[in-house]
């Protein structure tokens, strides 16, 4: 299962024990509440908002999603949800960094399409894999189809040893 797949279904998880805990605010709850995060996608932030209403989810404040394939840290995470409460768009904005092995990505702004599976970097996006940079006005990812655009003003900078150019262009 891919990273964005796994916030989605996280996400859709948090939604549906907040719907179910909603009628049951006040209640004792006996015994003890224990949760396996090993397999999980935890999201934690200092405040979260939850609308049904208007199908959105916000988290606040030194956002940080881990799971088993990634980490991303934001000062502002949002997840649209559609008519079956199944996220269908997540913005990621503000200090925005993405690691995932030995690659990292920066960017002011990182919105990620679940219908269309592309991640939009934009704001000084960069991303670095070993020791080279790339680097351009935004950077576009189409997970499914293992591609991206970096326009305008597109910037690589490549080094000919190990972890290099020869592993950043054509992949391990």
């Amino acid at each position: 299962m891919k990273r964005w797949d796994l916030i989605n279904v996280g996400l859709c998880r948090l939604v549906a024990l907040l719907l179910l805990a909603a009628p049951a605010a006040g209640l004792e709850v006996e015994g003890d509440f224990e949760i396996d995060e090993a397999e999980a996608t935890v999201i934690t932030s200092k405040r979260l908002t939850f609308d049904q209403t208007h199908q959105y989810a916000l988290f606040e404040d030194d956002v940080v999603v881990v799971d088993d394939s990634m980490r991303l840290t934001a000062d502002r995470l949002t997840v649209f949800f559609d008519d079956d409460n199944q996220a269908e768009l997540i913005e990621a904005v503000g200090n925005v960094v993405m690691q995932q092995e030995d690659t990292t990505a920066w960017a002011r702004k990182a919105t990620y399409s679940v219908e269309e599976g592309t991640i939009f970097l934009e704001g000084s996006p960069r991303i670095r894999r070993g020791r080279d940079v790339l680097e351009g006005d935004t950077i576009t990812f189409w997970r499914e189809d293992n591609r991206m655009i970096c326009e305008p003003r597109a910037r690589l900078v490549l080094f000919p040893d190990d972890g290099g150019s020869r592993d950043f262009l054509l992949g391990d």
